[in-house]
């Protein structure tokens, strides 16, 4: 079933918030659909969100990622011909980088495994808990202050399971890889801040996967009213998105993510409550 115009205007809002939020973003569009009366995503509205939240986790990055494709191409260039040094920590970030998404990586077939329970509400109250927990544990245990100069490879693996649990309904990725990288001693914002990194590139393999959706399986009849309806979804998650990594920042500064755990199980138990009247 199509959702109508304003029911994909909050589609679009929540999902773009929730994607960032560490609050996961399946289980709030799952909980929404419930709501509307369907049980599916239209493969169209998918695309559009993801392709509105990878544009928008650019729009936030941007500067770093510029930053690091700087330092690569500095890098590369032989150290007699360099006019300035290379900034050592940008190349250690980007091979952080790349061993977190090693599990990423592979945790794409995790994610085609666990469609089938993605819509099981009870499935979804129970790893919504597990996720308040995973943000609660940084609360009571040590900090640090680590980044990629003293990260070893075991700790950006550690990081990229994380955000592959969020494979499972409820897990958020961006939660999970955070917290994750906070319990192992590494600097709050500085987790946070590869942990948007890494999400961009799960989000690009979100799109290539809608993609494959929209040429295997009918797409439905799309009317005018019903596309500009997706398209400002669309818009709608970009601000979303964009408001979630103001707000994750700033809490990463001050307060951490702690308070989210309290939501996440209030959540689960509305969606336990919904599975129980269904």
């Amino acid at each position: 079933m199509d959702l109508n115009f304003f029911q994909s205007l909050l589609y679009g809002l929540i999902a773009g918030l929730s994607d960032i939020l560490p609050v996961s973003a399946q289980a709030h569009k799952l909980i929404l659909l419930k709501v509307f009366g369907t049980d599916s995503e239209p493969p169209v509205l998918r695309l559009l969100i993801h392709m509105a939240i990878l544009g928008a986790l650019y729009y936030c990055c941007q500067a770093q990622i510029k930053r690091l494709i700087r330092q690569q191409k500095l890098a590369r260039i032989p150290k007699k011909r360099r006019k300035r040094p290379v900034d050592m920590r940008s190349i250690l970030d980007v091979r952080l980088l790349q061993t977190m998404l090693i599990p990423v990586i592979l945790g794409f077939g995790l994610y085609f495994k666990t469609v089938s329970i993605g819509n099981s509400l009870m499935w979804l109250a129970v790893f919504l808990f597990i996720n308040g927990i995973v943000l609660f544990l940084p609360r009571i245990l040590p900090s640090g202050n680590k980044d990629s100069r003293s990260m070893s490879r075991v700790d950006g693996l550690m990081m990229g399971l994380g955000a592959t649990a969020a494979a499972l309904p409820g897990i958020s990725s961006i939660g999970a890889a955070t917290s994750v990288a906070t319990i192992r001693g590494t600097e709050r914002s500085y987790a946070l801040n590869m942990a948007l990194r890494m999400h961009m590139a799960v989000t690009a393999g979100m799109i290539i996967y809608d993609l494959y959706a929209l040429v295997a399986y009918e797409a439905g009849t799309l009317t005018f009213g019903i596309l500009m309806g997706y398209l400002f979804a669309a818009i709608c998650a970009f601000v979303g998105t964009f408001l979630g990594v103001r707000v994750m920042r700033a809490l990463a500064v001050h307060t951490g993510f702690d308070v989210f755990s309290y939501y996440c199980w209030g959540l689960a138990l509305f969606a336990f409550i919904l599975y129980l009247s269904v």
